[in-house]
């Protein structure tokens, strides 16, 4: 499986549709890509791939031309983001230095420096991981604590970011960090108390941390509802990133702002196809047309 895979991968990128993709679509746009906890050895090959193709520009370089057009910034401008803040972001720190590349990682702030462990490493299961995102968050957490979870039980390994970490990428002046909440909680899912909660003491915690005002924030899950778009507004940040897909643009939503999943590891073929957002567009459309399908009984 996983040959064919990366044969699809490089049949794709070889027939040019994902470079014309980032050469029309990406071309006066900016590309917000997503990992999570790529290793040092494949982030720099996919640093130098994405360099070759890509402008990269901080998410303060973004929000400072909002006043003005997309045409100012650089063609083919890309923002490189890391979603939880997982300890082993910390080794990335030699290749983000070595190829000079600003990067913005969103921390789950209530398991920095302790031993506790995200909710969603701890249910193995991955169908079960995702029917526990559609129940409502009293549900969720009932159901993980059954099965002997909580999320201030402390395990075995530390498996988040500490303040030093945090503070030592801080100082390179090339690692932005925003709110990915408390705990990683489902939003739409929460009532208004523990949503507002989980918004507003996530930007309280990182500013403590890092001594600056704390202006981004990540959706867990890239799930929001019109309550969060509020909650995020009023409590300061100056944007939200969603998974929502496409391309960003001067004058757009900034709580709203669309993001492309890539892989941790894999081949670069899959990277460069999916930073396209080509990927992502396909998935998006084949589940419309599945849903359509479904939906008039064919």
């Amino acid at each position: 499986m996983r040959i064919l895979n990366k044969l699809l991968f490089q049949n794709i990128r070889y027939s040019g549709i994902s470079a014309f993709t980032r050469n029309t679509l990406q071309k006066r746009k900016v590309t917000i890509l997503m990992f999570h906890q790529p290793n040092p050895v494949f982030f720099e090959k996919a640093i130098l791939e994405l360099g070759k193709r890509y402008n990269f520009i901080s998410f303060d370089d973004f929000l400072n031309f909002q006043g003005g057009k997309t045409e100012d910034l650089p063609t083919k401008s890309m923002i490189i983001t890391l979603d939880d803040g997982w300890k082993s972001n910390f080794d990335l720190l030699p290749v983000i230095k070595k190829l000079r590349t600003p990067v913005a990682i969103f921390l789950m702030s209530g398991l920095i420096d302790t031993m506790f462990l995200p909710w969603f490493s701890f249910v193995d299961n991955r169908r079960k991981k995702e029917s526990l995102k559609k129940v409502s968050d009293s549900g969720r957490m009932a159901e993980l604590k059954h099965k002997g979870f909580e999320e201030t039980r402390e395990f075995s390994e530390r498996v988040i970011l500490n303040k030093d970490e945090i503070r030592e990428m801080q100082a390179s002046g090339l690692v932005t960090f925003g709110s990915h909440t408390l705990f990683h909680p489902i939003l739409p899912k929460c009532n208004d108390a523990k949503a507002s909660r989980e918004i507003n003491l996530s930007k309280e915690n990182i500013e403590a941390i890092t001594g600056i005002e704390c202006n981004l924030f990540s959706f867990p899950n890239g799930e929001y509802s019109e309550r969060d778009i509020r909650l995020c507004q009023k409590a300061g940040y100056k944007a939200a990133v969603t998974l929502d897909v496409g391309f960003n643009k001067s004058g757009c939503d900034l709580y709203r702002l669309k993001r492309i999943s890539v892989p941790d590891q894999g081949s670069i073929s899959e990277l460069l196809v999916k930073s396209s957002g080509l990927w992502a567009f396909v998935k998006t459309f084949l589940g419309r047309q599945k849903r359509t399908r479904r939906h008039s009984g064919l």
